[in-house]
């Protein structure tokens, strides 16, 4: 595989530039689990710098968990550990995870009375918000970094500690029924806020849900965005349609292709003459 060229000029150390490049391979599959990285010397030459530089970024990699350095075998790429979610439930990642015999941990970084973002004011009904930011831990290690916007009206006595378990247990606590909403699910590049909540760098690929969930009674609830790991894996099941509708035959009677070539038949009877038709 060809490596792009260094840019010398930019100001970011040459480590860090090889090390985004082999961890963006790593990421992306190009090197897969197990597999050796190539040697230092090989490095060395592919990207044309000291092999101090080759050693620096391959030991930042180590430190992310991305590889295992062995004595007398070089770099291995570590197997990620993947996080699983169903895309298609509100809420309950608590219980998703347990499934999987893991512990979910949620830390409240921030809450106060904000002013909702104009594309959250139509579904709360209300800008006047709470503005609430956490950061949920499985195992201890960073996994989703939530910004959520509830209405102050809805909730007026929200805390931080009643919410440090689940934010829709609470509202479950206040009588409202939550029921789930729509979700937007995408990728994009981590800015510097996410990045350094998740322990990862800026620009690295994150997995973004935009969610609403709305109450029984069709009331906007909550209005978030969820930056998650690179390694969580949101499952869906898809089913195929039981039944399709064939296509309209142009040519059954009452369809509007044949009463159009019954009048054209007309026209041309016309046209001919009686008995020439």
């Amino acid at each position: 595989m060809s490596e792009p060229l260094l840019d010398r000029d930019s100001g970011v150390p040459l480590y860090a530039q090889i090390r985004d490049v082999l961890r963006g391979q790593i990421l992306g599959q190009h090197i897969a689990p197990g597999e050796h990285l190539p040697g230092e010397l090989e490095l060395q030459e592919r990207f044309g710098v000291a092999r101090s530089v080759i050693r620096q970024a391959l030991s930042e990699l180590a430190d992310a968990g991305l590889i295992r350095r062995e004595r007398g075998r070089g770099s291995v790429v570590v197997p990620t550990r993947l996080h699983h979610r169903r895309a298609e439930q509100a809420g309950g990642l608590s219980r998703q995870l347990a499934a999987a015999g893991e512990h979910l941990r949620t830390v409240v970084l921030d809450l106060r009375a904000a002013t909702a973002p104009d594309a959250a004011v139509p579904a709360l009904r209300t800008a006047d918000a709470w503005r609430i930011e956490r950061l949920r831990f499985v195992d201890e290690e960073p996994l989703v970094f939530m910004r959520s916007w509830v209405s102050r009206e809805l909730f007026p006595d929200l805390t931080a500690d009643a919410i440090e378990g689940s934010l829709l247990g609470y509202m479950r606590s206040t009588g409202v029924v939550p029921v789930g909403g729509p979700r937007q699910l995408r990728a994009v590049p981590a800015d510097p806020t996410v990045a350094d909540h998740l322990g990862i760098d800026v620009g690295t690929p994150v997995l973004l849900l935009q969610a609403l969930t709305n109450d029984d009674q069709g009331r906007g609830l909550e209005w978030s965005t969820l930056w998650h790991q690179p390694s969580t894996v949101f499952d869906v099941d898809a089913k195929v349609e039981t039944r399709v509708d064939a296509p309209a035959d142009p040519a059954a009677p009452g369809s509007p292709d044949f009463d159009r070539v019954r009048e054209l038949i007309a026209e041309l009877a016309s046209i001919i003459g009686p008995g020439r038709a």
